[in-house]
C-alpha cells in the first residue's frame, strides 16, 4: 500500500512532468498540502525529493520553485535529438557489431520486465532506456555526438517522462528498441537511422499530448493508476 510520503511525491512529480505548474512557479507547502488533503510534512519531504530529481530548484531565499522547463525547452530538446541521434544510430549500427546488439537486447529485456511490473517497474524502465540510448551513442565512436547528446538524454524532464505514459505506449517504445537492436545486428545503418527517427518523433508527440491533456483536465497521468 502506498504511504502518505510516497503519495505526495508521486502526485507532485507527475504534476511537474505534466506541466501542471508554470515554470518558475513557487511550490508552497501549505496550499499544496491542503490541495492533496495531507499534512505539510510529507509535502515538504516530497518537494525536497523533487529538487534532488532536478524537477524543482531550491534557491537561497527564493523557496522551492518549478524548474524552468517550458514547452519550448522540451520541443527544442526533442528537435535536437531528432537531428543528432538518428545519425549516431547510423554510425553505431555500422560500427557496433554483435556486442552492441547483445547489449541493446539486454536493455530491452530489462525494459520489458519493468513494464510487466507495472508502476513499481517504471524506475527500471527509465534506467534501461537510459542505458540503451547511451550504448548507441558510445558505439557511434563520435566524441562530439556523445558530448552533445548525453546531456539531452539525461535532462530530468525527459528522463522521468516514463511516469506519464500508458502501458501500451511503453510497449510501443520497447518495440522500437528491439527494431534498433535488429538493425545493429544486421549492420544496417540506414534502418537504424530511420527507426530512431520514428522512435523520437513518436516520443515527442506522446509527451506533448500528455502535457496538454494534463493541463486541460488536471487528471492524474495514465501511468499512475498502474
Amino acid at each position: 500500500m502506498q504511504n502518505v510520503k510516497d503519495k505526495a511525491y508521486e502526485v507532485l512529480r507527475q504534476r511537474l512532468i505534466g506541466g501542471h505548474y508554470r515554470p518558475g512557479e513557487q511550490l508552497k507547502e501549505e496550499p499544496i498540502a491542503r490541495d492533496l488533503g495531507l499534512s505539510r510534512t510529507p509535502v515538504r519531504n516530497a518537494l525536497h525529493r523533487l529538487v534532488e530529481d532536478g524537477l524543482a530548484t531550491d534557491g537561497a531565499g527564493q523557496g522551492i520553485r518549478v524548474s524552468e522547463w517550458s514547452d519550448w525547452d522540451v520541443e527544442e530538446t526533442f528537435q535536437l535529438r531528432m537531428l543528432l541521434e538518428p545519425y549516431a544510430s547510423f554510425l553505431a549500427a555500422t560500427r557496433g557489431g554483435e556486442g552492441l546488439a547483445d547489449e541493446l537486447e539486454a536493455s530491452s529485456q530489462r525494459m520489458e520486465a519493468g513494464i510487466a511490473a507495472g508502476h513499481d517497474g517504471i524506475a527500471e524502465v527509465q534506467s534501461a532506456n537510459r542505458d540503451f540510448h547511451h550504448a548507441l551513442i558510445e558505439a557511434s565512436g563520435s566524441p562530439r555526438l556523445k558530448t552533445m547528446l548525453a546531456t539531452m538524454i539525461d535532462m530530468p524532464i525527459i528522463k522521468r517522462s516514463f511516469y506519464i505514459y500508458t502501458p501500451e505506449e511503453l510497449v510501443q517504445s520497447l518495440h522500437h528498441h528491439r527494431d534498433l537492436a535488429i538493425a545493429v545486428r544486421a549492420r544496417d545503418g540506414e534502418l537504424a537511422r530511420q527507426v530512431m527517427q520514428l522512435h523520437l518523433r513518436m516520443s515527442y508527440h506522446r509527451f506533448m499530448k500528455h502535457r496538454v491533456e494534463y493541463r486541460q483536465d488536471g487528471a492524474t497521468p495514465p501511468s499512475s493508476s498502474r
